[in-house]
């Protein structure tokens, strides 16, 4: 994948973290479904994960959010074959929130 593309990918997923983090504040996890939906939808797009959301290339070819993305939805879906469960979008966004370092260390202890 070229750099300009990779760095547009980084850009999109960067931008919807960050958008996603003020939505689980504001407890709109139906907007934060949709919007984690489309950026999934992009990875699709640019072939990074497939219809079935299997990461098709090595997670460390890509920039770091992204690539914390793609690890994210690997963890995601290890938990969810040995909890033999539907894997969904909520689960694997707050697995992704949680390897953030932003999001760990200035946004959620104040949930607490």
């Amino acid at each position: 994948m070229e750099i300009r593309t990779m760095e547009f990918v980084e850009k999109e997923v960067e931008n919807t973290l960050y958008h996603c983090i003020d939505l689980k504040i504001e407890e709109d996890y139906i907007a934060m479904g949709q919007l984690f939906a489309k950026v999934l939808a992009l990875l699709q797009q640019y072939r990074l994960i497939s219809p079935t959301l299997q990461v098709i290339i090595q997670p460390e070819q890509c920039l770091t959010e992204t690539r914390i993305l793609l690890e994210s939805l690997q963890e995601a879906q290890r938990r969810h074959v040995s909890r033999r469960k539907l894997l969904t979008h909520r689960q694997i966004l707050n697995v992704w929130l949680r390897k953030n370092q932003h999001y760990q260390r200035e946004i959620l202890p104040g949930f607490f």
